[in-house]
């Protein structure tokens, strides 16, 4: 659990400039986003854990996908279909026989792999391959700055398989349906120094105005950012996350996506690698290590060579808070199951009513033994598999039985009601109160006069005396002060007429 201290959330807030007013419009804000706060006394910022599933909802089943499964996937979920773009690998030559395959799905658990008869695979177009070539997804994102027949892009690694010019690269590729991809053309990012061999995202970012980029970059491993306002021409990546002990745990990917269901909000699903050692790879702790094989070749690896999935979130895509004091987001299976030694986040979310939907990559092996010269179909395959969240439910300030009370900074909406997404349990409650930019409550909406709100809403209007609309004031700089009890928020909106 992440607990952050009053000084700390009035820090975060005057380095946001805490005296000019914050213009919020009608989009949602979540909790998570601390420049919001003046004020926070009782209040501990706690992470949530999504709720494993333990479906296996993609397996490998064609001899393109005999090595590997998943490792990197992207989701869109678009007219209530469920599209995913996922990598497969079917030989242990690591990197030289990566390709992109595709699955489809009406209610997100049942997937179909259709024959879409683009790639020649041993002879036959009958698969469900979208790129052939040696290439690691990255992400599919829908563009809305480009021409129709390009609204899809594709940020995917490239390795080929010989001598080549150019040699690897991270390359855009475009397509009308998600189907029909465009062959890579050049290297979207200037010199720097980044890795290629996990997965890399690229997005148009609506509340920057821009595209945005995360890849891994070094030493070790850790996240990189760059912005442009071209998606074919990214500046040399800068770290904006680096590991606090990289000798014993690093950043295996970025694993960011931005939270479209509310403003600057970003969240990003980081795995992180855990082999303990010195600089030489010698464990820290003087036991021996584990080996396996690659290629023939024995390998040596320092235990416990995992990955699990860690919680952090932004609200500029620049900073970033670690949430859950170290405690993984998405955490091992039990010994022997499928998803019991290695995580690997996919990118995207689907939203499915009160829920969040998250699909990742598990593994019964660690990272090094997943190299191990196994038998096509071993154990060591992989699985996607999906969990689920409450709707903006990353992260919530919660009160204790002692109560809370959290108090904004001025902020100017354009909505005509106040909405909060809300977790009261049985005896908690919450009192909301209006004020002036000045902290003097405004008339008739006081605290004594909210209507008290109990029991767990995701979208409960808040009333005074029966009354909710909030128009007259919208353009005025206000705060929020809410005093709580046994609850948790998760999020608030000022939100627009229904139509």
């Amino acid at each position: 659990m992440f607990v952050l201290t009053l000084l700390a959330a009035i820090a975060a807030a005057q380095a946001q400039d805490a005296g000019a007013p914050l213009h919020v419009g009608s989009a949602k804000r979540l909790v998570w986003d601390n420049c919001l706060l003046d004020k926070a006394e009782g209040i501990r910022f706690e992470m949530h854990r999504p709720q494993r599933t333990g479906e296996r909802n993609l397996v490998g089943e064609h001899p393109w996908e005999s090595w590997q499964i998943g490792g990197m996937s992207s989701l869109l979920q678009e007219n209530g279909k469920f599209r995913l773009w996922y990598g497969v690998s079917h030989g242990i030559r690591h990197g030289e026989e990566y390709a992109i395959a595709y699955a489809e799905s009406h209610d997100g658990i049942q997937w179909t792999k259709p024959e879409l008869g683009l790639v020649e695979y041993a002879g036959s177009k009958e698969n469900n391959l979208v790129v052939g070539y040696s290439a690691v997804i990255g992400q599919v994102f829908v563009d809305p700055r480009a021409e129709a027949g390009e609204r899809y892009r594709m940020l995917a690694a490239i390795y080929p398989t010989k001598d080549a010019d150019p040699p690897r690269y991270l390359t855009l590729l475009s397509s009308p349906d998600g189907l029909n991809w465009s062959k890579p053309e050049r290297n979207v990012v200037r010199e720097g120094d980044f890795a290629l061999d996990t997965q890399s995202q690229a997005f148009w970012d609506r509340d920057r105005l821009s595209y945005v980029l995360f890849t891994r970059m070094g030493p070790w491993r850790q996240v990189g950012r760059s912005e442009s306002s071209d998606p074919f021409s990214f500046s040399p990546p800068v770290n904006v996350l680096r590991p606090d002990d990289p000798v014993k745990a690093d950043y295996y990917q970025a694993g960011v996506t931005k939270y479209e269901e509310a403003a600057n909000a970003y969240f990003g699903l980081v795995p992180i690698f855990f082999h303990p050692g010195d600089e030489r790879g010698n464990p820290a702790d003087g036991n021996p290590p584990l080996t396996f094989n690659y290629a023939g070749n024995p390998v040596a690896a320092v235990a416990p060579d995992t990955l699990d999935i860690h919680l952090f979130t932004s609200n500029d895509s620049l900073a970033w808070r670690r949430h859950g004091d170290h405690a993984p987001f998405l955490g091992l299976g039990l010994d022997d199951e499928f998803d019991s030694r290695s995580l690997y986040p996919g990118v995207g979310y689907a939203v499915v009513g009160g829920e969040i939907w998250l699909y990742y990559s598990a593994y019964d092996c660690t990272h090094l033994e997943s190299l191990d010269g196994k038998d096509p179909f071993s154990k060591y395959l992989g699985t996607i598999t999906r969990a689920t969240l409450r709707l903006d439910g990353f992260v919530s300030a919660t009160a204790g039985h002692s109560g809370a009370e959290i108090v904004t900074r001025p902020l100017v909406f354009s909505g005509d009601k106040l909405e909060l997404n809300v977790d009261c349990s049985a005896g908690g409650h919450v009192n909301v109160e209006l004020q002036g930019a000045d902290g003097h409550p405004l008339s008739e909406f006081g605290l004594a006069q909210c209507d008290r709100i109990y029991h767990n809403h995701l979208k409960k209007t808040v009333t005074w005396k029966g009354r909710a609309g909030l128009s007259h004031l919208a353009g005025t700089p206000v705060r929020l002060r809410l005093v709580m009890r046994d609850c948790r928020l998760y999020a608030f909106q000022f939100a627009a007429k229904s139509p």
